[in-house]
């Protein structure tokens, strides 16, 4: 009988690790995960942050990135395409930039200026009282009543205090850039007889009457102009009495702001609206 098998040694047992110590290993993912949620509570937090941004905020972040991103100051992105070339924060040519609040305001003050100018032209000439000097948000409107100084009844020729008042007008329009829009007006009252068969027709006539007087007569450069007949749609004062009826027929020569839409019309171009 052999007893090789029960002489031979044992094999030495492993070791089992500590349970203690498998339950620090285990646990390391909390690690992950609490980072994780911090950036994704930061992240929601600079969201809600942008969310309610000012547009003072935007413009100085705006000016940040431009700055921070900019080839003049990194060599490197010369050449190159990168945030610049893609996307909006960096100016084309020929993109038209937004109004700044500096260009606003300077553009304000040539309004006041150019209100002063007009005031003072006219009261010189003794033409004040026939003229009303109105601002508004898009520019300065400077209304003709047609029945004391411009034109007969149903009439679309200039009178001679009319031109004189258009004259005056355009030595103070013509040296400046600004766009100028003309607009016929009248009153509800429909037309019986004459040439023309509504208060549209008759209110445009009118309208480009004062425009080739600018043209013709004052030399007004005539790509800023334009000419509109809005009839009875945009009366300035109820159309229930002989006075306020007055006050509705009339010619508005509209001096725009620099920062205004100007009108999309070929140049002296003409219209008819119902709006």
């Amino acid at each position: 009988m052999s007893t090789k098998g029960r002489n031979a040694p044992a094999r030495p047992k492993k070791k089992r690790k500590p349970d203690e110590e498998a339950g620090e290993h285990s646990e390391r993912w909390l690690l992950t995960y609490a980072d994780m949620i911090t950036l994704l509570l930061a992240l929601f937090v600079v969201l809600f942050a942008m969310s309610t941004i000012s547009v003072k905020k935007f413009m100085e972040f705006r000016t940040g990135v431009v700055q921070a991103f900019s080839p003049q100051i990194n060599n490197f992105m010369q050449g190159g395409t990168g945030i610049l070339q893609q996307n909006s924060l960096v100016s084309r040519p020929g993109s038209v930039p937004s109004p700044s609040p500096m260009s606003t305001s300077s553009s304000a003050s040539q309004m006041v200026t150019i209100e002063h100018q007009l005031q003072s032209a006219l009261t010189s000439a003794g033409l004040s009282a026939s003229v009303n000097i109105v601002p508004q948000q898009r520019g300065i409107a400077i209304r003709i009543l047609t029945d004391k100084v411009f034109f007969g009844t149903d009439s679309a020729d200039l009178g001679t205090v009319g031109n004189q008042i258009v004259d005056v007008i355009a030595s103070v329009i013509s040296p400046i850039p600004n766009d100028i829009s003309i607009e016929g007006n009248t009153d509800n009252q429909p037309i019986v007889g004459g040439p023309y068969h509504s208060n549209f027709e008759l209110s445009a006539m009118r309208a480009v009457s004062v425009l080739e007087r600018l043209v013709n007569v004052d030399h007004v450069a005539a790509d800023r102009l334009s000419a509109t007949g809005y009839g009875s749609t945009r009366p300035i004062a109820p159309n229930d009495s002989v006075i306020d009826m007055a006050k509705n027929r009339r010619v508005d020569i509209v001096v725009l702001n620099l920062s205004s839409p100007q009108p999309s019309l070929s140049s002296a171009s003409t219209t008819t609206s119902g709006a």
